[in-house]
């Protein structure tokens, strides 16, 4: 049997498959919060297939430099790619970004993986996969993860970068005091040292933010902090129970909007912009409210562009590890 081994390491979960042909033939999850380091579950999958992998291919939630990556937040040490060469017993391996390969993932998205938020669904997928416009995918989990696909001819390119810690403001005066009050409790998101009115997108737009806003909006209308999970806080504005929690989630929501529209109108993400993560897709409700596509379509004099980029919500649950296979099926080295 020749396969190619695929992962995905998130700060909970890491998810081994093995790809053959395109396709994803056997897959196991392991735990990353505990002490089994991915090397091990990596030798631990390679013996249960009983041959060697070609290749290696790992999407990773974290900071990759000269093929070794820092988890950002799983609770064990980083890994090389040489660690996975000797590990799984392959020719070579590989480092993805996790939201590197989430945009190669939008390679072969297909319609049914997708529910419409704005414009209308893609064509069916063909094989080979055709040429689209520019595709943006946003997820907000514990950070936010940005990524691009574009395409140059006829070969698909992931632009990489880091989306997710652009610039957010104010975007009414009433909204000053609660960025200045995120400034004073999560003082390593400012963007203007001492000014406090521009914090990253994450000190909003992220499960991590959320409990930050919602602590400053309570300690600015003098209540207690409740300590609240993002999680609880989506829970509790969904049923409208808390004045607070509601106000949050839109907040929440509008700042997701702008930064999202602004970076689809400057890569022209015709092709589709991907809303995808757990915060998203457990709380489908919150774009039932308008203040998500009100910031997305607020776009000045380029109004009109935003109000034509389609909108998807991505239901893609294996989007990691298709991504790391996509990315293989288009690099000639990996052959």
């Amino acid at each position: 049997m020749q396969w190619d081994l695929i992962a995905d390491v998130g700060g909970t979960n890491m998810r081994l498959a093995a790809a053959e042909n395109g396709g994803i033939k056997e897959q196991h999850t392991f735990d990353t919060t505990g002490e089994l380091h991915l090397t091990d579950a990596v030798r631990t999958f390679v013996a249960k297939i009983g041959s060697a992998p070609r290749f290696v291919e790992v999407a990773a939630a974290g900071v990759i430099q000269n093929g070794y990556v820092t988890l950002t937040n799983a609770g064990q040490q980083g890994f090389s790619e040489a660690d996975l060469v000797v590990a799984a017993g392959a020719r070579k391996a590989r480092i993805l970004n996790d939201f590197e390969a989430a945009a190669w993932s939008l390679v072969t998205a297909e319609p049914e993986d997708l529910t419409l938020v704005q414009g209308e669904l893609p064509a069916p997928l063909q094989m080979p996969p055709l040429p689209t416009p520019p595709r943006l995918i946003v997820g907000p989990g514990t950070g936010l993860g940005v990524g691009t696909l574009a395409w140059a001819a006829e070969q698909p390119e992931v632009l990489q970068g880091e989306g997710g810690h652009v610039r957010i403001a104010p975007h009414t005066m009433d909204e000053v005091p609660i960025f200045q009050k995120l400034a004073e409790l999560w003082p390593e998101t400012q963007m203007d040292a001492g000014k406090c009115l521009s914090l990253e997108a994450e000190a909003i737009v992220s499960g991590t933010g959320m409990p930050y806003l919602m602590r400053a909006l309570e300690l600015l209308d003098g209540r207690s902090p409740s300590n609240m999970s993002a999680r609880d806080i989506f829970d509790v504005a969904h049923t409208e129970g808390n004045d607070l929690a509601v106000r949050a989630v839109d907040m929440f929501c509008h700042h997701l909007g702008a930064v999202a529209g602004d970076l689809a109108l400057y890569i022209s993400a015709y092709g589709g912009v991907f809303l995808t993560g757990g915060v998203l897709l457990k709380n489908e409700w919150i774009f039932l409210r308008p203040a998500f596509l009100k910031a997305f379509n607020q776009g000045g004099r380029h109004t009109k562009f935003r109000v034509n980029m389609p909108i998807y919500l991505y239901r893609n649950n294996n989007f990691g590890l298709q991504g790391a296979i996509n990315a293989m099926t288009y690099d000639p080295t990996m052959e």
